[in-house]
């Protein structure tokens, strides 16, 4: 598959001119013979929507998901955006879209409340990691602070899948020396995913500012056994693309031999042990 990461800064609210741009880039994906396309987390909304988030929120029947689906006949597409799939009931959702339907709906299951975030006040989680199949290739898809707790990545691994698409509206806070603190979080779990996951690993992440706030940009591509393998620039707007097989991943099980030795009914005995307790 060749696959085009595009992170970009969306205009908060505006769903009609993020829309615009996502058009743009899909037409010119499809030009350059790209199979999918990926945006980050909240790309068709921008992040801080706070109570417009109950006017622009998305449904089954929006005009928009009605075209990304014609789109994605030629493209894979994935999108983030505020899902309403019952009325008043929105969730942070990544969208799957593929030959002229949208293929899978991954619910944010993680919501962070606290400082600058408020995602609890305005969405509902969800409660599932559950996987896919794309060709050949089975998937998975996480959004943001969901990437930070490695045993969501487990799940998915313990599923078999191959590529693993996180999308996210990370900040940049936690100043060092020469880096923000918040970079190295993505870019380590990144290389856990690729080399202990076995999995083609792709963070897609926003660019900008909204309230102040600004966003880091950073996206990469590590390939599974081998770790990150291709970055898109800090703080500005940009895009990778790469090529992944099957092959790759392969190897690297065939190597570290990790998902064949996987003991998941252990697991679940200790944690049945571990909650009991």
């Amino acid at each position: 598959m060749k696959i085009r990461a595009v992170q970009f800064s969306p205009a908060l609210g505006n769903v009609s001119k993020n829309m615009e741009y996502h058009r743009i880039q899909i037409k010119k994906a499809i030009a350059d013979n790209c199979d999918l396309i990926i945006f980050p987390e909240l790309s068709l909304s921008g992040y801080h929507l706070k109570d417009i988030v109950y006017e622009i929120a998305l449904n089954p029947e929006s005009k928009e998901i009605a075209e990304l689906a014609e789109l994605s006949k030629k493209i894979d597409i994935v999108v983030g955006l505020p899902y309403e799939q019952s009325p008043g009931i929105i969730y942070n959702s990544a969208l799957y879209f593929s030959r002229g339907k949208c293929l899978h709906n991954h619910k944010k299951v993680q919501l962070p409340n606290f400082g600058m975030f408020q995602e609890e006040m305005i969405f509902k989680a969800g409660n599932t990691f559950k996987s896919f199949k794309i060709k050949n290739f089975t998937v998975g898809m996480i959004i943001c602070r969901e990437i930070l707790f490695p045993v969501h990545a487990y799940l998915y691994y313990l599923q078999g899948v191959d590529f693993l698409v996180g999308i996210s509206n990370s900040p940049f806070r936690g100043l060092k020396k020469d880096h923000f603190a918040s970079l190295q979080l993505w870019e380590k779990m990144g290389y856990v995913c690729s080399v202990f996951y076995h999995q083609h690993y792709i963070y897609v992440n926003r660019t900008g500012f909204e309230d102040g706030i600004g966003f880091t940009g950073g996206s990469f591509f590590a390939r599974s056994g081998k770790g990150i393998e291709k970055k898109a620039k800090y703080f500005e707007e940009d895009e990778i693309d790469f090529e992944m097989n099957l092959e790759d991943v392969s190897k690297a099980r065939i190597a570290g031999n990790y998902l064949r030795d996987e003991k998941p009914e252990i697991i679940l005995k200790e944690l049945k042990r571990i909650l009991n307790a």
